[in-house]
Protein backbone atom coordinates (compact mmCIF):
# COMPACT_ATOMS: atom_id res chain seq x y z
CA UNK A 1 0.00 0.00 0.00
CA UNK A 2 1.60 3.16 -0.93
CA UNK A 3 2.71 5.76 2.21
CA UNK A 4 0.58 8.81 0.79
CA UNK A 5 -3.41 7.24 0.02
CA UNK A 6 -5.99 9.56 0.04
CA UNK A 7 -8.72 8.81 2.65
CA UNK A 8 -11.25 9.34 0.40
CA UNK A 9 -9.58 6.04 -1.51
CA UNK A 10 -8.59 4.55 1.69
CA UNK A 11 -12.75 4.37 2.69
CA UNK A 12 -13.62 2.37 -0.54
CA UNK A 13 -11.03 0.06 0.64
CA UNK A 14 -13.78 -0.79 3.62
CA UNK A 15 -16.76 -2.70 3.03
CA UNK A 16 -20.05 -2.07 5.34
CA UNK A 17 -20.92 -5.28 7.81
CA UNK A 18 -24.66 -4.08 8.67
CA UNK A 19 -27.79 -4.02 6.76
CA UNK A 20 -28.69 -2.92 4.16
CA UNK A 21 -25.24 -2.06 2.84
CA UNK A 22 -23.55 -5.24 4.23
CA UNK A 23 -20.88 -6.30 1.72
CA UNK A 24 -20.90 -2.92 -0.14
CA UNK A 25 -17.61 -0.50 -0.23
CA UNK A 26 -17.72 2.42 2.09
CA UNK A 27 -18.12 4.93 -0.56
CA UNK A 28 -18.55 8.62 1.43
CA UNK A 29 -21.65 10.65 0.43
CA UNK A 30 -20.42 13.96 -1.10
CA UNK A 31 -20.96 15.74 2.37
CA UNK A 32 -18.97 13.22 3.74
CA UNK A 33 -16.59 13.48 1.18
CA UNK A 34 -15.98 17.02 1.86
CA UNK A 35 -15.81 16.62 5.18
CA UNK A 36 -12.65 14.53 5.40
CA UNK A 37 -11.19 15.93 2.10
CA UNK A 38 -11.01 19.53 4.89
CA UNK A 39 -9.79 17.60 7.41
CA UNK A 40 -7.07 15.68 6.57
CA UNK A 41 -6.07 17.72 3.05
CA UNK A 42 -6.04 21.42 4.22
CA UNK A 43 -2.52 21.99 5.14
CA UNK A 44 -0.39 25.16 6.86
CA UNK A 45 2.32 26.77 4.95
CA UNK A 46 4.78 24.19 6.98
CA UNK A 47 2.92 21.18 5.20
CA UNK A 48 1.06 20.23 8.28
CA UNK A 49 -2.15 19.63 9.25
CA UNK A 50 -4.34 22.37 9.81
CA UNK A 51 -7.63 21.39 11.89
CA UNK A 52 -6.64 19.83 15.29
CA UNK A 53 -10.14 20.12 16.50
CA UNK A 54 -13.37 19.28 15.11
CA UNK A 55 -16.43 19.02 16.08
CA UNK A 56 -18.94 16.15 14.16
CA UNK A 57 -22.68 17.49 15.58
CA UNK A 58 -25.05 15.08 13.65
CA UNK A 59 -28.05 13.74 14.12
CA UNK A 60 -29.15 9.49 14.72
CA UNK A 61 -28.80 7.03 11.97
CA UNK A 62 -26.54 9.39 9.67
CA UNK A 63 -23.51 6.76 9.29
CA UNK A 64 -21.23 8.31 11.71
CA UNK A 65 -19.90 5.25 12.97
CA UNK A 66 -17.97 4.33 9.60
CA UNK A 67 -17.24 7.79 9.04
CA UNK A 68 -15.58 8.21 12.31
CA UNK A 69 -13.89 4.26 12.22
CA UNK A 70 -12.89 4.92 8.76
CA UNK A 71 -11.16 8.25 10.72
CA UNK A 72 -9.31 6.11 13.04
CA UNK A 73 -8.04 3.31 10.65
CA UNK A 74 -6.87 5.59 8.56
CA UNK A 75 -4.47 7.51 11.53
CA UNK A 76 -3.71 3.92 12.13
CA UNK A 77 -1.93 2.98 8.90
CA UNK A 78 -1.08 6.18 7.62
CA UNK A 79 -0.52 8.47 11.09
CA UNK A 80 2.07 9.76 13.10
CA UNK A 81 4.93 7.08 13.62
CA UNK A 82 4.87 5.96 17.41
CA UNK A 83 1.02 7.23 17.55
CA UNK A 84 -1.60 6.79 19.98
CA UNK A 85 -5.27 6.51 19.05
CA UNK A 86 -7.78 6.80 22.08
CA UNK A 87 -11.22 5.94 21.07
CA UNK A 88 -13.09 7.63 24.58
CA UNK A 89 -16.72 7.90 25.20
CA UNK A 90 -19.01 8.03 28.67
CA UNK A 91 -18.92 4.67 29.10
CA UNK A 92 -17.07 1.29 27.89
CA UNK A 93 -19.93 -0.14 26.38
CA UNK A 94 -20.90 3.08 24.00
CA UNK A 95 -16.87 3.61 23.21
CA UNK A 96 -16.50 -0.12 22.15
CA UNK A 97 -19.39 0.20 19.36
CA UNK A 98 -16.53 2.08 17.68
CA UNK A 99 -14.08 0.08 18.37
CA UNK A 100 -15.73 -2.80 17.56
CA UNK A 101 -17.04 -0.94 13.80
CA UNK A 102 -12.74 -0.48 13.24
CA UNK A 103 -12.57 -4.37 13.49
CA UNK A 104 -15.34 -5.35 11.76
CA UNK A 105 -13.91 -2.70 8.78
CA UNK A 106 -10.71 -4.47 9.36
CA UNK A 107 -12.15 -8.17 9.13
CA UNK A 108 -13.97 -7.02 6.09
CA UNK A 109 -10.62 -6.11 3.94
CA UNK A 110 -7.93 -9.14 4.50
CA UNK A 111 -5.28 -7.05 3.02
CA UNK A 112 -5.68 -4.21 6.18
CA UNK A 113 -6.39 -7.03 8.53
CA UNK A 114 -3.13 -8.63 7.89
CA UNK A 115 -1.01 -5.27 8.04
CA UNK A 116 -2.60 -5.27 11.99
CA UNK A 117 -2.47 -6.95 15.52
CA UNK A 118 -6.26 -7.01 16.67
CA UNK A 119 -6.71 -7.36 20.50
CA UNK A 120 -9.66 -7.39 22.67
CA UNK A 121 -9.38 -3.37 23.54
CA UNK A 122 -6.80 -2.29 21.53
CA UNK A 123 -5.02 -2.51 17.91
CA UNK A 124 -1.56 -2.51 16.75
CA UNK A 125 -0.25 -0.98 13.75
CA UNK A 126 3.19 -2.36 13.47
CA UNK A 127 4.49 -0.31 10.17
CA UNK A 128 3.96 3.36 11.68
CA UNK A 129 3.80 1.58 15.52
CA UNK A 130 0.86 3.13 16.40
CA UNK A 131 -1.99 1.61 18.90
CA UNK A 132 -5.85 2.10 19.10
CA UNK A 133 -7.66 1.58 22.24
CA UNK A 134 -10.70 2.23 24.00
CA UNK A 135 -11.35 3.77 27.11
CA UNK A 136 -13.78 5.31 29.21
CA UNK A 137 -14.37 7.99 32.16
CA UNK A 138 -15.14 4.92 34.00
CA UNK A 139 -11.33 4.17 33.78
CA UNK A 140 -9.63 3.74 37.34
CA UNK A 141 -6.73 6.26 35.48
CA UNK A 142 -6.55 8.62 32.73
CA UNK A 143 -3.25 10.11 32.93
CA UNK A 144 0.05 8.47 31.16
CA UNK A 145 -1.54 9.15 27.49
CA UNK A 146 -0.11 10.78 24.84
CA UNK A 147 -2.33 10.57 21.75
CA UNK A 148 -1.60 11.84 18.27
CA UNK A 149 -6.09 11.39 17.73
CA UNK A 150 -8.72 11.38 20.09
CA UNK A 151 -12.37 10.11 19.24
CA UNK A 152 -15.13 11.74 22.09
CA UNK A 153 -17.70 9.56 21.19
CA UNK A 154 -21.10 10.49 22.48
CA UNK A 155 -19.78 13.90 24.32
CA UNK A 156 -23.18 15.09 25.43
CA UNK A 157 -23.56 11.86 27.47
CA UNK A 158 -19.73 13.89 29.86
CA UNK A 159 -20.69 15.46 32.57
CA UNK A 160 -17.34 17.19 32.94
CA UNK A 161 -14.02 18.14 31.14
CA UNK A 162 -11.99 15.58 33.52
CA UNK A 163 -11.73 12.93 30.84
CA UNK A 164 -11.45 15.36 27.93
CA UNK A 165 -8.53 17.62 29.59
CA UNK A 166 -6.80 14.93 30.59
CA UNK A 167 -6.69 13.40 27.33
CA UNK A 168 -6.15 16.87 25.05
CA UNK A 169 -3.45 17.96 27.56
CA UNK A 170 -0.92 15.02 26.53
CA UNK A 171 -1.23 15.90 23.06
CA UNK A 172 1.61 18.59 23.70
CA UNK A 173 4.24 16.57 22.20
CA UNK A 174 2.54 15.82 18.58
CA UNK A 175 3.66 17.39 15.34
CA UNK A 176 -0.08 16.84 14.40
CA UNK A 177 -2.47 16.40 16.93
CA UNK A 178 -6.37 15.69 16.33
CA UNK A 179 -9.34 15.68 18.73
CA UNK A 180 -12.58 14.83 17.00
CA UNK A 181 -15.76 15.16 19.47
CA UNK A 182 -18.66 13.03 18.29
CA UNK A 183 -22.49 13.67 19.54
CA UNK A 184 -25.89 14.34 18.71
CA UNK A 185 -27.63 16.94 20.72
CA UNK A 186 -28.57 16.21 24.75
CA UNK A 187 -31.13 16.52 27.16
CA UNK A 188 -28.95 19.33 28.94
CA UNK A 189 -27.07 22.30 28.38
CA UNK A 190 -25.40 22.74 31.28
CA UNK A 191 -22.03 20.89 30.27
CA UNK A 192 -19.15 20.36 28.12
CA UNK A 193 -21.49 18.93 25.00
CA UNK A 194 -23.87 22.12 24.83
CA UNK A 195 -20.30 24.56 25.65
CA UNK A 196 -18.24 22.70 22.64
CA UNK A 197 -21.77 23.30 20.48
CA UNK A 198 -21.80 26.61 21.07
CA UNK A 199 -18.12 27.24 20.09
CA UNK A 200 -18.61 25.52 16.97
CA UNK A 201 -21.92 27.59 16.09
CA UNK A 202 -19.50 30.49 16.88
CA UNK A 203 -16.57 29.27 15.03
CA UNK A 204 -18.62 28.23 11.81
CA UNK A 205 -20.51 32.08 11.58
CA UNK A 206 -17.29 33.76 12.46
CA UNK A 207 -17.57 35.04 15.77
CA UNK A 208 -14.65 33.10 16.40
CA UNK A 209 -12.11 32.97 14.31
CA UNK A 210 -9.82 29.61 15.37
CA UNK A 211 -8.34 28.28 11.78
CA UNK A 212 -7.33 25.18 13.72
CA UNK A 213 -11.36 24.23 14.78
CA UNK A 214 -13.17 22.08 11.86
CA UNK A 215 -17.29 22.47 12.38
CA UNK A 216 -19.14 19.78 10.71
CA UNK A 217 -22.80 20.75 12.11
CA UNK A 218 -26.48 19.59 11.06
CA UNK A 219 -29.77 20.08 12.70
CA UNK A 220 -32.92 21.88 12.95
CA UNK A 221 -33.43 25.48 13.73
CA UNK A 222 -35.71 26.07 16.85
CA UNK A 223 -38.47 27.86 14.63
CA UNK A 224 -38.72 25.13 11.85
CA UNK A 225 -41.30 22.99 11.39
CA UNK A 226 -40.27 19.63 12.87
CA UNK A 227 -42.70 17.12 10.85
CA UNK A 228 -41.76 18.97 7.72
CA UNK A 229 -39.97 17.14 5.18
CA UNK A 230 -37.43 20.23 4.37
CA UNK A 231 -36.90 19.88 7.87
CA UNK A 232 -35.55 16.59 8.04
CA UNK A 233 -33.77 16.74 5.00
CA UNK A 234 -31.62 20.24 6.44
CA UNK A 235 -31.06 18.04 9.58
CA UNK A 236 -30.08 14.75 8.21
CA UNK A 237 -27.22 14.67 5.35
CA UNK A 238 -28.03 10.99 4.86
CA UNK A 239 -31.72 11.40 4.69
CA UNK A 240 -33.06 8.88 1.76
CA UNK A 241 -29.82 7.09 2.33
CA UNK A 242 -29.67 6.21 6.07
CA UNK A 243 -32.80 7.18 6.94
CA UNK A 244 -36.05 6.69 4.85
CA UNK A 245 -38.71 8.40 4.49
CA UNK A 246 -41.39 5.87 5.78
CA UNK A 247 -38.97 5.56 9.18
CA UNK A 248 -39.49 9.01 9.67
CA UNK A 249 -43.20 9.35 9.48
CA UNK A 250 -43.53 6.64 11.66
CA UNK A 251 -41.78 8.47 14.11
CA UNK A 252 -43.45 11.53 13.40
CA UNK A 253 -46.59 9.79 14.42
CA UNK A 254 -45.74 8.30 17.81
CA UNK A 255 -43.68 12.62 18.33
CA UNK A 256 -47.32 13.77 17.55
CA UNK A 257 -49.03 10.92 20.16
CA UNK A 258 -47.15 12.55 23.54
CA UNK A 259 -44.29 15.06 24.74
CA UNK A 260 -41.72 12.82 25.56
CA UNK A 261 -42.34 11.02 22.34
CA UNK A 262 -41.66 14.52 20.44
CA UNK A 263 -38.51 15.29 22.63
CA UNK A 264 -37.02 11.80 21.10
CA UNK A 265 -37.78 12.64 17.67
CA UNK A 266 -36.56 16.40 18.18
CA UNK A 267 -33.11 15.63 20.05
CA UNK A 268 -32.45 12.13 18.36
CA UNK A 269 -33.83 12.80 14.59
CA UNK A 270 -33.76 16.82 14.02
CA UNK A 271 -30.37 17.04 16.60
CA UNK A 272 -31.93 20.65 18.47
CA UNK A 273 -31.30 20.82 22.34
CA UNK A 274 -34.27 19.82 23.78
CA UNK A 275 -35.17 19.76 27.87
CA UNK A 276 -35.95 16.15 28.92
CA UNK A 277 -39.77 15.53 28.34
CA UNK A 278 -40.76 12.45 29.99
CA UNK A 279 -42.74 14.78 32.09
CA UNK A 280 -42.69 18.28 30.62
CA UNK A 281 -45.31 20.28 31.25
CA UNK A 282 -45.77 21.72 27.59
CA UNK A 283 -45.47 20.42 24.39
CA UNK A 284 -42.97 22.62 22.41
CA UNK A 285 -44.74 26.05 20.63
CA UNK A 286 -47.75 25.84 23.35
CA UNK A 287 -47.03 28.39 25.39
CA UNK A 288 -45.72 30.54 22.35
CA UNK A 289 -48.96 30.40 20.64
CA UNK A 290 -50.76 32.28 23.75
CA UNK A 291 -48.86 35.46 23.21
CA UNK A 292 -51.58 37.96 22.63
CA UNK A 293 -51.00 41.40 24.09
CA UNK A 294 -53.04 41.29 27.61
CA UNK A 295 -56.04 43.44 27.45
CA UNK A 296 -56.68 46.65 28.89
CA UNK A 297 -56.96 46.40 32.58
CA UNK A 298 -60.37 48.61 33.07
CA UNK A 299 -60.64 48.04 36.91
CA UNK A 300 -60.75 44.04 36.48
CA UNK A 301 -59.78 41.79 39.19
CA UNK A 302 -56.41 40.37 39.44
CA UNK A 303 -55.22 37.66 41.53
CA UNK A 304 -51.83 37.97 42.17
CA UNK A 305 -48.25 35.50 43.82
CA UNK A 306 -45.00 35.61 45.12
CA UNK A 307 -42.10 32.68 44.70
CA UNK A 308 -39.68 34.62 46.70
CA UNK A 309 -37.37 31.53 46.13
CA UNK A 310 -34.11 31.70 47.28
CA UNK A 311 -32.70 35.35 47.94
CA UNK A 312 -29.69 34.45 45.70
CA UNK A 313 -31.77 33.23 42.72
CA UNK A 314 -34.37 34.98 40.92
CA UNK A 315 -37.90 35.61 42.78
CA UNK A 316 -41.41 36.20 40.36
CA UNK A 317 -44.52 37.78 40.91
CA UNK A 318 -47.23 37.13 38.80
CA UNK A 319 -50.66 38.54 38.94
CA UNK A 320 -53.82 37.30 36.34
CA UNK A 321 -57.15 38.01 35.90
CA UNK A 322 -59.90 36.32 34.51
CA UNK A 323 -62.33 37.45 31.33
CA UNK A 324 -65.68 36.16 30.86
CA UNK A 325 -66.58 35.73 27.14
CA UNK A 326 -70.45 37.02 26.81
CA UNK A 327 -71.36 34.97 23.87
CA UNK A 328 -69.53 31.42 24.90
CA UNK A 329 -69.38 32.03 29.00
CA UNK A 330 -65.69 30.83 28.19
CA UNK A 331 -63.27 31.92 30.73
CA UNK A 332 -60.08 33.27 29.08
CA UNK A 333 -57.19 34.86 31.34
CA UNK A 334 -54.46 37.99 31.25
CA UNK A 335 -51.13 36.54 32.58
CA UNK A 336 -48.43 39.13 34.22
CA UNK A 337 -45.33 38.26 35.51
CA UNK A 338 -41.99 39.56 36.51
CA UNK A 339 -38.73 38.47 37.84
CA UNK A 340 -36.11 39.60 39.98
CA UNK A 341 -32.40 38.87 40.15
CA UNK A 342 -29.48 40.23 41.88
CA UNK A 343 -27.24 42.20 39.69
CA UNK A 344 -24.17 40.05 40.79
CA UNK A 345 -26.11 37.13 39.41
CA UNK A 346 -27.63 38.34 36.39
CA UNK A 347 -24.58 37.28 34.16
CA UNK A 348 -25.51 33.71 34.48
CA UNK A 349 -25.65 31.71 30.92
CA UNK A 350 -29.04 30.35 31.29
CA UNK A 351 -30.91 33.50 29.98
CA UNK A 352 -30.07 37.17 29.22
CA UNK A 353 -31.49 38.53 32.29
CA UNK A 354 -29.72 42.32 31.64
CA UNK A 355 -31.35 42.59 28.42
CA UNK A 356 -34.90 41.61 29.88
CA UNK A 357 -34.00 44.27 33.13
CA UNK A 358 -33.78 47.18 29.89
CA UNK A 359 -37.10 45.61 28.00
CA UNK A 360 -39.14 45.69 31.51
CA UNK A 361 -39.71 42.08 32.00
CA UNK A 362 -36.86 41.82 34.74
CA UNK A 363 -35.60 44.00 37.90
CA UNK A 364 -31.98 43.91 39.11
CA UNK A 365 -31.30 44.61 42.51
CA UNK A 366 -28.38 45.79 43.86
CA UNK A 367 -25.73 43.14 45.90
CA UNK A 368 -25.43 39.16 45.64
CA UNK A 369 -29.25 38.56 47.15
CA UNK A 370 -32.33 39.96 46.04
CA UNK A 371 -33.74 42.95 47.97
CA UNK A 372 -37.25 41.95 49.44
CA UNK A 373 -37.93 45.51 49.89
CA UNK A 374 -38.06 46.30 46.06
CA UNK A 375 -40.05 43.13 45.63
CA UNK A 376 -42.67 45.01 48.02
CA UNK A 377 -42.32 48.22 46.20
CA UNK A 378 -43.20 46.64 42.69
CA UNK A 379 -46.16 44.77 44.17
CA UNK A 380 -47.48 47.87 46.09
CA UNK A 381 -47.23 49.94 43.22
CA UNK A 382 -49.11 47.41 40.91
CA UNK A 383 -51.87 46.73 43.74
CA UNK A 384 -51.97 50.95 43.55
CA UNK A 385 -52.79 51.02 39.62
CA UNK A 386 -54.93 47.02 39.07
CA UNK A 387 -57.58 46.01 41.23
CA UNK A 388 -56.19 43.00 43.34
CA UNK A 389 -58.12 40.73 45.22
CA UNK A 390 -55.83 38.54 47.35
CA UNK A 391 -51.93 37.85 46.99
CA UNK A 392 -50.78 34.22 47.37
CA UNK A 393 -47.18 33.79 48.73
CA UNK A 394 -45.38 30.51 49.59
CA UNK A 395 -44.75 29.63 52.99
CA UNK A 396 -40.79 29.08 52.72
CA UNK A 397 -39.06 32.23 54.12
CA UNK A 398 -42.48 34.51 53.63
CA UNK A 399 -42.63 36.16 57.14
CA UNK A 400 -41.18 39.43 56.43
CA UNK A 401 -42.92 39.53 53.28
CA UNK A 402 -46.04 38.54 54.61
CA UNK A 403 -46.36 41.16 57.50
CA UNK A 404 -45.06 43.91 55.29
CA UNK A 405 -47.97 43.56 52.62
CA UNK A 406 -50.70 42.86 55.21
CA UNK A 407 -50.16 45.97 56.80
CA UNK A 408 -50.36 47.93 53.86
CA UNK A 409 -53.97 46.26 53.94
CA UNK A 410 -53.72 43.51 51.22
CA UNK A 411 -54.98 40.61 51.50
CA UNK A 412 -52.08 38.01 51.91
CA UNK A 413 -52.63 34.41 51.65
CA UNK A 414 -50.05 31.66 52.37
CA UNK A 415 -49.78 29.19 50.04
CA UNK A 416 -48.25 25.72 49.81
CA UNK A 417 -46.47 23.94 47.12
CA UNK A 418 -47.85 19.88 47.56
CA UNK A 419 -50.24 18.57 45.60
CA UNK A 420 -53.50 19.56 47.97
CA UNK A 421 -52.68 23.19 46.55
CA UNK A 422 -51.24 23.23 43.21
CA UNK A 423 -52.28 20.72 41.18
CA UNK A 424 -56.04 21.56 40.47
CA UNK A 425 -54.69 25.25 39.15
CA UNK A 426 -51.71 23.31 37.33
CA UNK A 427 -54.37 21.53 35.26
CA UNK A 428 -56.63 24.65 34.78
CA UNK A 429 -53.26 26.59 33.31
CA UNK A 430 -52.78 23.31 31.37
CA UNK A 431 -56.13 23.48 29.66
CA UNK A 432 -56.25 27.14 29.11
CA UNK A 433 -53.00 26.96 27.50
CA UNK A 434 -53.99 24.32 25.47
CA UNK A 435 -57.68 25.95 24.52
CA UNK A 436 -55.60 29.24 23.77
CA UNK A 437 -57.20 31.43 26.48
CA UNK A 438 -54.63 32.49 27.76
CA UNK A 439 -52.86 36.66 27.06
CA UNK A 440 -49.08 36.83 28.34
CA UNK A 441 -47.70 39.56 25.54
CA UNK A 442 -44.77 37.25 24.89
CA UNK A 443 -43.16 37.42 28.00
CA UNK A 444 -39.98 35.91 27.50
CA UNK A 445 -38.59 35.42 30.69
CA UNK A 446 -42.14 33.83 31.35
CA UNK A 447 -41.51 32.00 28.58
CA UNK A 448 -38.48 30.43 29.33
CA UNK A 449 -39.20 29.42 33.32
CA UNK A 450 -42.55 27.83 31.36
CA UNK A 451 -40.43 25.87 29.11
CA UNK A 452 -38.21 24.64 31.99
CA UNK A 453 -41.11 23.50 34.34
CA UNK A 454 -42.05 19.58 34.58
CA UNK A 455 -44.65 18.41 36.84
CA UNK A 456 -44.67 15.22 39.44
CA UNK A 457 -47.52 13.12 39.78
CA UNK A 458 -48.93 10.80 42.41
CA UNK A 459 -50.61 7.84 42.33
CA UNK A 460 -53.70 9.61 42.42
CA UNK A 461 -52.96 12.07 39.15
CA UNK A 462 -52.18 14.92 41.02
CA UNK A 463 -49.55 16.88 39.94
CA UNK A 464 -47.20 19.88 41.10
CA UNK A 465 -44.99 21.71 39.06
CA UNK A 466 -40.69 20.88 39.16
CA UNK A 467 -37.73 21.12 37.47
CA UNK A 468 -35.51 18.68 36.49
CA UNK A 469 -33.28 18.14 39.71
CA UNK A 470 -32.44 20.25 42.91
CA UNK A 471 -29.45 21.06 41.16
CA UNK A 472 -30.35 22.52 38.11
CA UNK A 473 -29.95 26.19 36.87
CA UNK A 474 -32.81 26.12 35.28
CA UNK A 475 -35.67 28.64 37.27
CA UNK A 476 -39.45 27.97 37.30
CA UNK A 477 -40.38 30.49 40.02
CA UNK A 478 -42.27 32.54 37.18
CA UNK A 479 -44.66 29.59 36.20
CA UNK A 480 -44.90 28.49 40.33
CA UNK A 481 -46.34 31.87 40.69
CA UNK A 482 -48.34 31.95 37.84
CA UNK A 483 -50.06 28.56 39.27
CA UNK A 484 -50.27 29.97 42.43
CA UNK A 485 -52.73 33.00 40.80
CA UNK A 486 -54.64 30.61 39.19
CA UNK A 487 -54.99 28.36 42.20
CA UNK A 488 -56.53 31.98 43.32
CA UNK A 489 -58.85 32.42 40.67
CA UNK A 490 -60.51 28.48 41.08
CA UNK A 491 -60.99 29.01 44.77
CA UNK A 492 -63.45 31.86 43.67
CA UNK A 493 -66.47 31.32 42.11
CA UNK A 494 -66.63 32.97 38.45
CA UNK A 495 -67.91 36.42 38.22
CA UNK A 496 -70.99 37.16 36.85
CA UNK A 497 -71.23 37.30 33.29
CA UNK A 498 -73.29 40.45 33.23
CA UNK A 499 -70.60 42.45 34.95
CA UNK A 500 -69.71 45.00 32.18
CA UNK A 501 -66.70 45.14 33.89
CA UNK A 502 -64.96 41.30 33.08
CA UNK A 503 -67.11 41.13 29.73
CA UNK A 504 -65.10 41.00 26.33
CA UNK A 505 -66.30 42.71 24.13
Amino acid sequence: MPPRVDIRQFCRLLKHTEAPFTGQPFVPEPWQDAYLDKLFNTKTPDGLRQYTTSFLFLPRKQGKTAQVGAIALYEGFFGQHGGQIIIAAGDREQARKLFDACKNFLNSCPGLAKRCKPYKNSIFFPGTQTTMQVISREAKTKHGFNPSLCLVDELHVQPNRDLIDVLTSGMGARAEPLVVYISTAGMDRVGPCYDEFQRAVKVRDGLIQDPSYLPCLYYADEDDDPFSEETWKKAQPNYLVTVTKRFMEQEMLKAKESVAEEIKFRTLYLNQWCSNGANRFFRIGEWDACNAPLLPADGRPWYCALDLSSTEDTTAFAAVSPLIDPETHAISYDVHCHLFIPDEKADRSEAPYRQWARDGFVTLTDGAIVEYDVVRNYVLSFCEKNNVRTIAIDRWNATQVTTQLMNEGLDVKLYGQGYASMSAPTKLLHAATLGKRIRHGGNPALALQMSNMQVKQDDADNLKPTKKNSHSTARIDGAVATIMCFGLCGSEPPPPTDDPVLMVL
